[in-house]
């Protein structure tokens, strides 16, 4: 008879017995991924091959939604626009974001600590209040437009344009290009510069012919993020196109489905397969161009040391009066616009603000039973949602990462699809999920849960690009102590593996809920009387021409967000020192 000896000293609670092995339980988190991720796609496809919705009696497998779709010309004019559009994008995004970076991560130019927060900031502040902020200054009637023109009698800008979009899309995406760009120049050795510059070269041409050829890998990548992230923006073409009667791909589905007075379901099923699979393609060709990246590393044979930033001479000042007005005109400036513009009547030129004071916008928010509701549900759904999906990605990473589960290596590439998913295909996938499965879909279908669960599935590759380079600096030898000592696997990563990694938790718990309450491009189409949220909620005011109640939301959302970013600043602060 074999007996088991459990050795001295080992605490009780250890010896816990699992009525559910590790590997089953393993697999069922492994499998719940995949269900959520990949599940809403289904229905979606199968859709786009029906000749009408298949809620509807009759009907057959039929290629008719791809035919109708190509036979459209407003289809091809959107795809020629959204193409255009997103060349722009790439193009101004990509090339400033990494003279940015460049600029205060490798030259002397002064300020560089608060500029380096000024830029991303775009990223913390809410997609749409943004996007009202920019047009109340520049947008056809802004602010700015007006001065330029009429009082100055300057030729003025379009911001309702396809070039005026562009610029407005890649001011959203600047901080992916910078981010992606600082991370690759913070994590390279110096050396190759300094010898340059040893050898007399000038801080021009170090920084023409060494740093930024090092930076190829960074620029690749943020070139095709931001590249794929223009082909399913929104709110953009919905706020500026509108009106010029532009559309871009998603503003096209949306319009094909929410404006249409004969909605046809399985015609956008199709045009959203469409741009998945042209998303999709993208985000391969992104991961093999990558796989050459080492030859653009220059590994520190020492550790990391302080060396001297170049000096850019007297440029140094131009390069900060350049760098400090594109913030103040990107984000400051339209977000003084969008504080006026809620208290305002109207935003003009004519008229002196403090004349056209009122405090109609904040009542009419305060008042109205729907704005209310949806001020109510978007802080639900965030708090909530992110505690939720945040305990959720954590499990799966350490699955991914910290497990022999079979199927571990298939987990990461799952848990970043998501994001790669547009989110207005991703709001239809669950729309037809809903109604496919009628329980539970139906209670998903009528409440704020559903909404909850369908952002929280498109965000969930936020968590993991937190939790996941936090969870990789610990060493398996706590691990392996621990499997010693007789502690199952779910006990090492509750026990000793999470509690290491809470700050980078706190700081996916901050990112969730500030984007589970901006987001809202998976819920056009989910959202219901009752489930309102404030991004869908701002679209439809806008829609409506109700433009000073949507400002007047947006800085709720706004203030929202602060309050949130400096109570984790403080609680991430003290939990790093405990």
């Amino acid at each position: 008879m074999t007996t088991t000896s459990i050795p001295h000293g080992i605490p009780r609670r250890f010896q816990r017995r699992r009525f559910v092995p590790t590997s089953a339980s393993q697999a069922i988190v492994w499998g719940l991924t995949v269900v959520l991720v990949i599940g809403p796609l289904v229905p979606l496809i199968y859709t786009s091959f029906r000749s009408q919705a298949f809620y509807l009696p009759g009907g057959s497998w039929s290629v008719q939604p791809y035919r109708t779709l190509f036979d459209d010309p407003a289809y091809w004019r959107a795809v020629e626009n959204t193409l255009l559009f997103a060349v722009i994008t790439t193009t101004l995004a990509v090339g400033l974001g990494t003279i940015f970076a460049v600029l205060i991560n490798r030259t002397n130019m002064p300020g560089g600590r608060w500029l380096r927060w000024l830029l991303i900031a775009p990223i913390v502040i809410p997609p749409l209040g943004l996007i009202v902020g920019w047009t109340s200054i520049y947008g056809t009637s802004g602010y700015l437009t007006q001065l330029v023109h009429r009082s100055l009698g300057l030729p003025a800008w379009n911001l309702s344009s396809i070039l005026g979009m562009a610029v407005l899309g890649s001011v959203v995406t600047i901080p992916i290009t910078f981010l992606t760009c600082q991370v690759s120049l913070q994590g390279s050795d110096t050396t190759l510069e300094n010898a340059a510059v040893s050898s007399g070269a000038s801080p021009g041409a170090v920084l023409r012919r060494i740093t930024i050829p090092l930076l190829r890998p960074a620029i690749l990548n943020s070139s095709i993020l931001v590249f794929a992230l223009s082909l399913e923006i929104l709110g953009i073409p919905l706020f500026l196109g509108t009106p010029a009667n532009i559309n871009l791909y998603a503003s096209y589905l949306y319009n094909g489905w929410g404006n249409s007075t004969t909605p046809d379901p399985p015609f956008v099923s199709a045009g959203a397969i469409l741009l998945l699979i042209v998303v999709t393609i993208l985000l391969i060709a992104r991961t093999r161009l990558l796989g050459s990246e080492q030859r653009f590393i220059v590994p520190a044979s020492r550790g990391p040391a302080k060396v001297p930033p170049l000096d850019v001479g007297r440029w140094r000042l131009g390069w900060l009066a350049f760098t400090g007005a594109f913030v103040a005109f990107a984000s400051l400036v339209p977000l003084v616009g969008l504080v006026l513009m809620s208290s305002v009547k109207e935003l003009t030129i004519l008229v002196a603000p403090w004349h056209l004071w009122t405090s109609g916008n904040w009542h009419q928010i305060i008042t109205n039973h729907g704005f209310r509701n949806a001020i109510i549900n978007s802080i639900i759904i965030a708090t909530i949602g992110s505690l939720l999906t945040v305990m959720f990605v954590a499990i799966a990473t350490l699955i991914a990462h910290r497990s022999r589960f079979r199927l571990r290596h298939t987990l990461p590439a799952i848990l970043v699809y998501p994001r790669a998913i547009p989110g207005i295909v991703l709001g239809i996938g669950f729309f037809w999920s809903y109604l496919l499965v009628n329980v539970p879909g139906s209670f998903l279908r009528n409440s704020i849960w559903g909404e909850m669960l369908a952002l929280s599935i498109r965000n969930i590759t936020i968590a993991y690009v937190v939790l996941y380079p936090s969870l990789a600096k610990i060493t398996r030898e706590f691990d392996d102590a621990s499997t010693a000592s007789g502690a199952t696997w779910w006990t090492t990563g509750r026990r000793i593996t999470l509690p290491i990694v809470r700050p980078a938790m706190l700081t996916a718990l901050v990112l969730m809920f500030i984007t589970l309450l901006s987001d809202y491009d998976p819920l056009v189409f989910l959202q219901k009387p009752g489930t309102e949220v404030m991004g869908v909620t701002m679209l439809q005011a806008w829609q409506k021409g109700e433009p000073g109640q949507v400002a007047a939301m947006a800085v709720i959302q706004l203030a929202i967000v602060g309050l949130v970013i400096i109570g984790a600043t403080r609680l991430v602060r003290r939990v790093s020192r405990a």
